[in-house]
C-alpha cells in the first residue's frame, strides 16, 4: 500500500488528474464511433488536456522563491529538502 510513501509531502505522490482527456476520449468515440480513430484523435487530445488539467494541483509549486540568495522554485525547494 501507501505505508512506504507515508513520509513524502502529499503533493509527491498525488495521481494526476485524467478526467479532462477521458471526457475527451468519450466525446471523439462517440462523434466519430470508429475505435481506430478514437484511438489516433482521442489519444492525442488525452495528452493535450493532462497538463492543463493538472495546472490547479501543481501550478502553485512553479512559484519563484529565494532561498540564500538562489532563486529557485517552489518545486526545487521541496525536491531538495524532502529528497
Amino acid at each position: 500500500g501507501f505505508y512506504w510513501w507515508s513520509h513524502y509531502p502529499l503533493n509527491f505522490v498525488i495521481p494526476g488528474i485524467m478526467l479532462p482527456g477521458a471526457i475527451m476520449l468519450d466525446i471523439t468515440l462517440y462523434l466519430t464511433r470508429s475505435w481506430l480513430e478514437t484511438a489516433l484523435i482521442g489519444g492525442g487530445f488525452f495528452g493535450l488536456f493532462f497538463y492543463p488539467g493538472n495546472w490547479a494541483i501543481f501550478g502553485p509549486t512553479h512559484l519563484p522563491i529565494v532561498v540564500e540568495g538562489t532563486l529557485l522554485s517552489m518545486a526545487d525547494y521541496m525536491g531538495h529538502m524532502y529528497v
